[in-house]
């Protein structure tokens, strides 16, 4: 779903351009937090501090300004082409633990719990994460396309390994051990892109 067609500021008043800014790091810190249930266009106010109306006028509904905050705060896998296969896994893996690892850590779990629960954000949550799939995906067909991995390599196995790694070495690390998990974090991922790699016979 996207945003609304009457996304315009009141006449007379220009529009201030720190507005969506603030509004989508107040959705995803209360999701994060809170879950769906939480996620009101009163909390969404207060956290941000602009006025319902000015939301109203921009999103028509919990769903709508849901996926305009993660298409503007989460894991935007389309920004990743560097040209080099190597490059964009190791971007890739930097970004999934800096999301399992940042201010809005819980929103995978969150994701997978509302949705089974609330088909109206199922809407809303499904269709964005085929389309995060999608995208992760594009960057093996690109280094296919380049030569740098067989034609043949399975997609969706070769993402399983990078960010599969990734989730399992953040959820498995104990909480007195995260610490020294985020100092780690540069020659872990290097040496993970480095591991899978090798394994497809990377040209």
């Amino acid at each position: 779903m996207n945003s609304t067609s009457n996304d315009r500021p009141l006449r007379g008043r220009p529009r201030d351009p720190e507005l969506e800014g603030r509004v989508f790091d107040a959705v995803m810190q209360i999701y994060a937090h809170g879950g769906w249930s939480a996620l009101t266009f009163e909390a969404v106010a207060r956290e941000s501090g602009v006025g319902k109306s000015s939301l109203y006028r921009r999103w028509d509904s919990q769903q709508t300004l849901l996926h305009a905050a993660m298409k503007a705060r989460w894991l935007p896998v389309h920004n990743i082409d560097t040209g080099s296969l190597h490059s964009d896994l190791r971007e890739l893996a930097q970004m999934i633990f800096d999301n399992r690892t940042g201010h809005y850590a819980n929103m995978s779990n969150r994701l997978l719990i509302d949705a089974a629960r609330f088909p109206e954000l199922r809407e809303v949550s499904s269709p964005y994460m085929e389309e995060t799939v999608l995208q992760a995906r594009a960057i093996i067909r690109r280094a296919a396309a380049r030569g740098e991995v067989p034609a043949s390599l399975n997609h969706g196995l070769l993402m399983d390994l990078v960010v599969g790694a990734v989730n399992n070495h953040v959820l498995t690390t104990p909480p007195k051990l995260r610490k020294e998990m985020q100092r780690k974090a540069p020659s872990f991922l290097d040496e993970l892109v480095k591991i899978v790699l090798r394994g497809v016979e990377v040209r």
